[in-house]
């Protein structure tokens, strides 16, 4: 069983209630001179993850983000498995672009499953400087996944068979020079799964960044999934991230080995709360076609 010992309605009726505590404390820690700007708020996310959620982040046209995600074994393996660094690596290389500023798409390759993934990014609303004008960034993204192993089925294994799908709306809020937070709606579904295994799955990303020094932040990350299967877990994931120049490096500990959202839904196997969590990173880099934005 999991523990904390915590229904997911109590979880996500807390964490709105937290949600709601922290705008009224801290829209008052909003640069005033900024109260009648009519421009968007900068920086609510730094990288277009959080750590292996999305973030509601998008790039800029005509720009390029080249990722590397790696993740290496359970560190409750032990020095003979040198606390997870010689075992369990799952690697995810990618490359998104901006085609508008508000629309990305993107291609990776991950190591386990053999997974090639098409994706796109669209912004829908951005939270404006005036909150009048708006308070919230809103984008929604979709993924559609191919694992191209030999064949993990017995018997006729079919190009549907292989395909796998999500949905995913974010909504985000800066409430502070430090805080920001977003909750991220996620649905999955895979065309083909193991037996006692659910092909569609439902879960709730509930993600903040608090900023400790100028290029410097902690993310912390929790999936509550409404309908999991019976040896799979909540992900959870903490991060510290490294913001300079066009890199953002994010130095994390999970209990996930997957960086798609289907399999973060379908497949965490590891209990975080139990000590059987990884060490990972992410590097991010962006590259500028028309000139670095202001």
């Amino acid at each position: 069983m999991n523990n904390p010992k915590l229904s997911l309605k109590t979880t996500i009726l807390a964490f709105f209630i937290g949600f709601m505590a922290w705008n009224n404390v801290a829209r008052a820690q909003l640069t005033p001179h900024l109260a009648d700007v009519k421009h968007p708020v900068k920086g609510i996310f730094k990288a277009p993850t959080v750590i292996l959620n999305n973030s509601v982040k998008n790039l800029y046209a005509n720009t390029l983000n080249m990722s590397i995600y790696h993740t290496f074994g359970l560190i409750s393996s032990g020095i003979n498995g040198f606390y997870g660094l010689d075992t369990g690596a799952n690697i995810r290389l990618g490359l998104d672009y901006g085609i508008t500023d508000r629309l990305s798409v993107g291609i990776g390759r991950v190591r386990l499953g053999k997974i090639v993934d098409g994706r796109f990014k669209y912004t829908v609303l951005q939270q404006m400087q005036n909150d009048a004008k708006g308070p919230l960034s809103l984008s929604v993204s979709g993924d559609l996944g191919i694992t191209t192993v030999q064949q993990p089925f017995s018997g006729s294994y079919t190009t549907s068979d292989r395909m796998n799908y999500m949905l995913q709306a974010m909504a985000a809020r800066k409430f502070s020079d430090k805080l920001s937070f977003q909750v991220s709606p996620i649905f999955a579904h895979y065309n083909r799964v193991y037996p006692g295994e659910h092909n569609n799955y439902l879960g709730i990303g509930l993600d903040g960044r608090f900023k400790l020094t100028g290029h410097t932040a902690l993310a912390l990350e929790y999936i509550p999934v409404i309908n999991k299967n019976s040896n799979t877990y909540n992900t959870v994931a903490i991060a510290l991230n490294l913001e300079t120049g066009g890199h953002v490096f994010q130095l994390f500990f999970t209990n996930s080995q997957s960086f798609d959202q289907q399999g973060l839904l379908r497949n965490t196997q590891n209990n975080f709360w139990a000590g059987d969590f990884r060490f990972g990173f992410n590097i991010n880099r962006i590259f500028w076609f028309s000139g670095k934005p202001k």
